[in-house]
């Protein structure tokens, strides 16, 4: 984990977010989040440090270099749809995808993204790898969203590096049990992060997450802690390295952890 240097613009005892260096930092228990390009981070990182990267890059598939394909008429569906659906009424007027930037529809890893993210961790956990230029895996995620409206995804698909049978899990995007407030287009539900842990992460493992998003990860991450050392884990060498180069994005995560950490969640 990142020394802090004395300069902090925030500091509530559990959490202390400051400036390191030219980007900005979240230093708090097992967890560093920084405000910077993923590749910047990763470059800092010895091959294979990481045990498990948990990534959710941006598979909008609105560029035409994309590698995957020609597709210089495609307009994505956050396109198509945002205006459309907030010139009306009814629930799905005001959310978080039609009053968001989609910015991130546009932008999809690179190669030297890749490269870095396989370099630096033993094992991935690829969300919309089905988007991008992955080697064949029977270990694929299969997340049931629970979704009812048919113009939206009902399911996503996650890559992964490890041998074993694919998995399915069921768990609502919005609305019945999942009942947190969105601030992020593509934010995953904490219960999805937490069964991911559980199924193929460990109490000593070191995680990586390269496009830090809505934060859910973090919160999923701090209530494991707490849950492993119920259980007497050893989680002194755990950590979770997160970043996320969109300041807004970064900044509203940050608030949304500080949030859930400063209310002591456990299980």
């Amino acid at each position: 984990m990142f020394p802090c240097d004395t300069n902090f613009n925030y500091n509530s005892g559990f959490n202390s977010y400051c400036y390191l260096g030219n980007f900005k930092t979240l230093i708090m228990s097992n967890i560093n989040i920084t405000n910077e390009d993923n590749i910047e981070l990763m470059k800092r990182y010895p091959d294979n440090y990481f045990d498990l990267a948990i990534v959710d890059p941006p598979y909008g598939i609105n560029t035409t270099n994309m590698k995957m394909g020609e597709n210089n008429g495609y307009k994505s569906t956050a396109s198509k749809v945002k205006g459309r659906l907030n010139s009306g009424g009814g629930k799905l007027k005001n959310r978080i995808l039609n009053n968001s930037n989609i910015d991130w529809d546009n932008e999809i890893p690179t190669e030297e993204y890749f490269k870095e993210l396989f370099r630096v961790s033993k094992n991935q956990i690829i969300f919309g790898g089905n988007y991008f230029p992955l080697p064949p895996t029977r270990g694929i995620i299969f997340w049931d969203k629970l979704q009812p409206w048919e113009n939206f995804s009902q399911f996503e698909l996650a890559w992964t590096s490890f041998d074993k049978p694919a998995a399915k899990i069921a768990i609502s995007t919005t609305g019945g049990a999942n009942k947190e407030k969105k601030i992020h287009p593509t934010q995953k539900p904490v219960e999805l992060y937490k069964w991911i842990f559980k199924k193929y992460g460990s109490p000593e493992f070191k995680y990586l997450d390269t496009h830090h998003g809505s934060g859910s990860i973090s919160i999923a991450y701090h209530d494991m802690i707490n849950y492993w050392k119920i259980l007497e884990k050893n989680v002194a060498n755990s950590e979770l390295i997160g970043c996320d180069k969109n300041e807004i994005h970064y900044k509203d995560s940050i608030e949304r952890i500080q949030k859930h950490t400063q209310q002591q969640t456990l299980f």
